[in-house]
């Protein structure tokens, strides 16, 4: 079962969305999933352009039980720093074979 996960800004506390099927089906605090792609669609464009919050980044992948990995890296994005995902020296970031999607809205995964 593939699923997509993005960050969730409205909810209060904050949460990370699960999707199946194009619909939200729940809401977490943390999870994790492997075979991972990261999926930016062309709306990241209109909020650029906007300054408007809108989904328009997410990861897809395989839920799975997992610990962190030690090699595990930050990856993050931003719609106005630019249309990737990114590792913090600006690597762009397409894949990964796990992630983690912590509380505290980080995202940690091993390319």
């Amino acid at each position: 079962m593939t699923v997509d996960v993005y960050r969730n800004l409205r909810l209060r506390p904050r949460c990370w969305s699960v999707r199946e099927g194009g619909r939200v089906s729940r809401y977490v605090r943390a999870i994790a999933l492997m075979d991972v792609r990261f999926v930016v669609h062309a709306a990241v464009a209109r909020v650029q352009r906007l300054g408007q919050r809108a989904v328009c980044a997410y990861a897809r992948g395989t839920p799975i039980e997992a610990h962190r990995h030690p090699s595990a890296v930050r990856v993050s994005f931003d719609p106005y720093d630019g249309p990737h995902f990114t590792t913090k020296d600006g690597t762009v970031v397409l894949r990964a074979s796990l992630v983690h999607f912590l509380e505290d809205g980080s995202c940690l995964a091993v390319l």
